[in-house]
């Protein structure tokens, strides 16, 4: 029996970010993901997969996030409390293990509070910061076509090189995880995105190490298994244990 009921030693992905009652079409996106074993990333400048990030100037910063970036996302979510989460998403996913989501560099996102009901505040005076930062990198330090390669984590060889070490980590492993949200927001406003718990990886995730949990309908767990079965024939992918689930329907 855990001691804490609302954390797990799963991550969810939800695929119905889209349509969350097209059952049907979230259901062709889930043998898609399963037929490839891999849970590919969002499309940034025509590219999917990788580390690349894009600013969007467009965007204001209490709509969520500042950049696009080529991450896939999860949902660190107790099992019991996912139909909640299924309201935004639908009822068809995967429930992969936390530890190796970690192993390959995911982690949580950053909550940044703020109150539109605050003035002269952190809170209030935090979003504003943020965006001067942004846009004195995007002034200063614009993407180039340097090709300068180094070891990782070695010393920098100029002071251009450490600017854009310093540029490149603030965007890859700060920005891109940012997360602005409204704390006076209902639970269940679509912008109220504290209630995701969201986990972020840059890059895709092959399935077959930590798949653990399918979820959908029940009706559709026979066609799910007879994918998961396919792909084991001749070994093709060594995969554990699969528990297939479904989310009840929130009243």
């Amino acid at each position: 029996m855990p001691m804490q009921r609302y954390v797990g030693q799963r991550l969810y992905h939800l695929v119905g970010s889209r349509q969350p009652d097209a059952d049907e079409a979230n259901f062709e996106i889930l043998c898609a993901i399963l037929r490839s074993m891999e849970l590919r990333t969002c499309e940034v400048a025509g590219q999917r997969g990788g580390v690349r990030t894009v600013r969007d100037p467009s965007r204001p910063l209490t709509n969520g996030e500042p950049i696009q970036q080529t991450v896939v996302c999860f949902c660190d979510i107790p099992r019991d409390d996912l139909p909640f989460h299924a309201r935004r998403y639908g009822r068809f996913g995967l429930g992969v293990c936390r530890s190796v989501v970690a192993q390959w560099g995911g982690r949580p996102v950053i909550y940044v509070p703020f109150s539109r009901k605050s003035y002269g505040t952190w809170a209030a005076r935090f979003p504003a910061l943020v965006n001067s930062v942004l846009d004195g990198l995007d002034r200063f330090f614009p993407d180039s076509s340097d090709t300068r390669s180094k070891i990782e984590g070695g010393p920098a060889e100029d002071a251009q090189e450490a600017v854009d070490e310093a540029s490149s980590l603030i965007t890859r492993d700060v920005q891109a995880f940012l997360k602005f949200w409204d704390v006076d927001l209902p639970e269940d406003h679509p912008e109220n995105f504290y209630m995701e718990r969201e986990w972020r990886k840059f890059g895709n995730l092959g399935l077959a190490s930590c798949l653990q949990e399918i979820i959908a309908p029940p009706h559709y767990h026979q066609a799910l298994r007879s994918i998961l079965d396919s792909l084991r024939v001749g070994g093709r992918y060594l995969i554990g244990e699969v528990e297939f689930t479904s989310i009840p329907d929130q009243p």
